[in-house]
């Protein structure tokens, strides 16, 4: 826990927020980073960085980079990096990845539909993941995600985040010339901004977009509550659905 002020350098968020959830993933444990805040407040700059300056770079390249370093420093291991990009928009999933953005319309892209199977882990079917084989592959991958995003003018911010998004890398490990593998994920989440709509006046698909960002957020604020809950207060059920 910790306080990051008005001043911070992207590298002094990334220090003091990213470094040691990379490090985990890269040591075989799960690991998210969420960027939360009303809208307007800097979460995709915190988590993607500006196009202007190579000192902008946020979260996700430097993640990136330093995933690729800590690979080339470990010469006992052998890793390999999967990635791919979810959207969800208003309360549906699309692949961030999928190259048919450019032919079809929203509508027409096919739906991320998430599966339960009988020993209780979870798929999301129409996900692509791809393998990213440099710490090039991977950058071109989240600037194609990014380019596909929804993205609309609001009255509080020019370039408002539309749709929550979920930047994953599953890594593979194992040891040269071992036969066991060790998988972890690191889930990089740039969620859509809270809006007061009586505040900003919206409408049409702006407000239809608000309405379900809001919920969705409400939601997801109740389940981190139970979680809390559940670990300090033996709280039984978490409400994910």
């Amino acid at each position: 826990n910790g306080v990051i002020d008005a001043k911070a350098s992207q590298d002094d968020v990334f220090k003091k927020v990213g470094v040691a959830a990379v490090q985990n993933a890269i040591d075989g444990f799960n690991s998210t980073i969420f960027a939360y805040g009303q809208t307007g407040s800097g979460k995709t700059f915190t988590l993607t960085g500006g196009p202007e300056k190579y000192s902008d770079r946020g979260i996700i390249p430097r993640s990136i980079s330093m995933l690729f370093k800590e690979f080339r420093s470990r010469a006992d291991m052998q890793f390999k990096v999967y990635i791919s990009y979810l959207e969800i928009y208003n309360d549906k999933g699309y692949d961030l990845l999928d190259a048919s953005h450019e032919s079809k319309t929203l509508e027409e892209l096919p739906k991320i539909v998430l599966l339960e199977d009988e020993h209780g882990n979870f798929h999301l079917k129409n996900l692509s993941m791809h393998l990213a084989e440099s710490e090039e592959d991977a950058l071109n991958l989240l600037f194609t995600g990014e380019t596909n995003r929804a993205v609309a003018e609001t009255p509080m911010n020019m370039a408002s985040s539309r749709s929550h998004c979920i930047f994953s890398l599953s890594l593979e490990a194992k040891l040269s010339g071992g036969d066991k593998i060790r998988r972890s994920k690191l889930h990089l989440v740039d969620l859509a901004g809270s809006e007061r709509v009586a505040k900003t006046n919206s409408s049409g698909s702006v407000l239809t977009e608000a309405k379900y960002i809001n919920g969705s957020l409400f939601f997801l604020e109740m389940v981190i509550v139970a979680l809390y809950e559940k670990a300090t207060k033996g709280r039984a059920h978490v409400p994910y659905r």
